[in-house]
């Protein structure tokens, strides 16, 4: 990956939009993941500041100035140190760094989950901080989408229970619910597995039904933190092709956060945080080709 520095860290403004495709279909994936063809993403390439590019002009979440320390003044520990970040609609965005750069930390502070010391997170134009905790709650189970690790899925319930249990407690009927998810279990290629409990299925049919679960409610962000950290090699880049492919097609966007350049490439952009501050963006070249192509098609 080419790590050129950053021509400007200030923030600058989206561009003007422009008129979008229509969404692909769904796409369908089979039981086993050696049946999903995964090709490596190309290495991401260097570009200036974040913004919204003219293929992505609408940010559904933005992060200005974003500081979080921790302990007491003199000793605190600054784990976000005036972050400036666009999530824009139906990206992809990938954030890279060692341990203790802040990238979870600013993944918590985006989702809602931490309360940023200073700053402000703005969700389609509302300003996080300022909702009550009862609110920011409902926000995270109806807006946003959460894939982890181990996916934290409740051992005690099956597939389709795990996966309509967040949609019943924002008050969806257990009938729409279950219909949803069935459905999204048999898009990802769960078929016959709706019935089963957590220890009844592999570590990549488990995240499935993780990223069933968080897609099931149709989010407009969907957070992902380390997704495939406790998979191999050859799992690990099926799900990441599943969840890029599944959020992009149902229009949610997709913020990673990962230590594995690899990882990082099959998102559009990635970041990399150094010492709680976005050091340097990447974008990969062939979403920098189509925004040029787009852009000359649109002056001509």
């Amino acid at each position: 990956m080419n790590t050129a520095p950053l021509a400007s860290s200030a923030p600058t403004g989206p561009s003007a939009p422009t008129t979008s495709s229509a969404p692909s279909a769904p796409t369908t994936y089979s039981a086993t993941t050696s049946d999903v063809p995964v090709q490596p993403a190309a290495a991401p390439a260097p570009v200036g500041a974040a913004q919204p590019s003219a293929l992505h002009p609408a940010p559904v979440l933005s992060g200005r100035r974003l500081v979080m320390t921790y302990g007491p003044q003199g000793t605190a520990t600054h784990a976000l140190d005036g972050v400036d970040l666009d999530i824009a609609r139906a990206d992809s965005l990938a954030v890279m760094g060692p341990s203790g750069c802040g990238k979870t930390t600013l993944l918590h502070v985006l989702a809602g989950i931490l309360r940023p010391t200073a700053g402000t997170v703005l969700h389609d134009g509302t300003d996080l901080a300022a909702l009550p905790d009862r609110t920011r709650t409902r926000l995270r189970r109806s807006d946003f989408g959460f894939v982890f690790q181990d996916g934290q899925l409740l051992p005690e319930l099956t597939a389709v229970e795990n996966v309509i249990l967040p949609r019943m407690l924002g008050g969806v009927s257990r009938r729409t619910a279950t219909a949803e998810a069935r459905s999204w279990l048999d898009r990802l290629g769960l078929q016959g597995m709706h019935e089963r409990r957590p220890t009844q299925l592999s570590g990549g049919q488990a995240q499935r039904v993780s990223i069933a679960r968080a897609l099931a409610g149709r989010p407009s962000v969907v957070f992902a933190d380390e997704p495939t950290g406790a998979l191999d090699q050859t799992t690990g880049q099926s799900v990441l092709e599943i969840l890029v492919e599944s959020c992009r097609d149902s229009g949610a966007s997709l913020v990673m956060v990962t230590h594995d350049t690899k990882v990082a490439a099959i998102c559009r952009r990635t970041v990399a945080m150094r010492d709680g501050r976005i050091a340097q963006e990447f974008v990969r070249p062939d979403a920098q080709n189509a925004q040029a192509t787009q852009d000359a098609a649109v002056t001509r």
